[in-house]
């Protein structure tokens, strides 16, 4: 243990003991939070002058669960920098996020649950940014479902991290547009692969596995992508896998202009794209892993009710069997109901 400056709070840094109110003693933060800046500025407004830490290495040696967290809210916070550099017209520099993206690829690695480590992360209020580290979580989860070396794992990593830093070069106004886009604004957004390649052609250390992976991920295997309409092989790989994340994060996400919906209606139009847009391998690979994580999972239905995932058919894993209270739902049959929600 050891108190720390409140000025000197750092994200990923671990909360030794409750932060309580001097005139109700109402816990304010409690002991085992780990800090990230919305914590750290939140405790600043408390008018808190110093707190006891936790020493990490023996935290985690107790909270081995919180290790991703920690990794994740120190990867957040280099990226955040770099993503506010990119803005400002300066030059990406790799080494300042490279030991915090191999440390994070660590912990992915060494624990399967993508779907329940993603739910348990604290967000950021930007959804590009949110969104990027999304995309690499699952990228390189998928990367490993791949067999993928330590090298491949870290240069796809590095690309889904920055699948998306060329909308950093449009304005927020089309970014944010809480409605639908017109065609000329659209044309716009469809730059940003060519900004994203442009800009990491300028990054030292960036490999073009990298490069071409940011560059490609709206291209599909039809020819009906963009920015340049390539199709099935001539789309490198790295780009392929980003496109199926890229889709399954946004649209289990809330947007400005759509509300999140349910992973598996968004698992059952992955399932078709792959039929005509998606690689069909790297799409099968991906649902067949992820759906393993479903089991024990606790969902909302369409009705409002809540129950627990039991059974997911292998070859079916959009519809599982979802217990609610004493009755079992089996959504292969279930025709009117739908599970609109995955819960923490």
């Amino acid at each position: 243990m050891a108190i720390v400056k409140v000025r000197d709070l750092k994200p990923g840094m671990v909360l030794d003991k409750d932060i309580e109110s001097l005139k109700t003693g109402a816990v304010l933060v409690g002991g085992g939070a780990v800090l990230n800046r919305k914590l750290i500025s939140h405790i600043k407004n408390l008018g808190v002058r110093e707190v006891n830490i936790f020493d990490e290495s023996s935290f985690l040696k107790e909270h081995p669960e919180d290790s991703l967290v920690i990794k994740y809210e120190k990867l957040s916070d280099k990226v955040e920098n770099t993503f506010s550099d990119i803005k400002f017209g300066k030059k990406i520099i790799l080494t300042e996020i490279s030991d915090e993206v191999d440390e994070l690829i660590f912990e992915l690695i060494s624990n399967n649950n993508i779907l329940g480590r993603l739910k348990q992360l604290e967000k950021r209020d930007d959804y590009t940014f949110n969104h990027s580290l999304d995309v690499c979580m699952l990228a390189t989860m998928l990367g490993k479902w791949l067999e993928y070396s330590q090298i491949q794992l870290k240069q796809l990593s590095l690309a889904g991290i920055f699948h998306d830093i060329g909308k950093l070069k449009i304005s927020d106004d089309i970014i944010n547009k809480p409605g639908k886009l017109t065609k000329s604004e659209f044309e716009i957004i469809k730059k940003h692969p060519i900004y994203g390649y442009d800009i990491l052609n300028e990054t030292v250390g960036i490999s073009k596995n990298v490069a071409l992976g940011v560059l490609q991920h709206h291209e599909r295997q039809d020819g009906s992508g963009y920015p340049y309409g390539l199709k099935e092989s001539e789309i490198h790989e790295f780009a392929r896998i980003i496109a199926v994340c890229d889709i399954y994060d946004a649209m289990t996400s809330n947007r400005v202009y759509k509300g999140k919906e349910s992973p598996f209606l968004v698992a059952e139009h992955l399932d078709d794209e792959s039929f005509r847009n998606l690689d069909p391998r790297i799409t099968r690979i991906f649902l067949d892993n992820i759906s393993k994580f479903y089991v024990g999972s606790r969902v909302r239905i369409s009705n409002g009710e809540v129950g627990e995932i039991i059974f997911v058919n292998p070859q079916m894993p959009t519809k599982p069997i979802v217990k609610v209270g004493d009755k079992y739902i089996n959504f292969l049959e279930e025709k009117k109901l739908q599970i609109v929600d995955i819960l923490k």
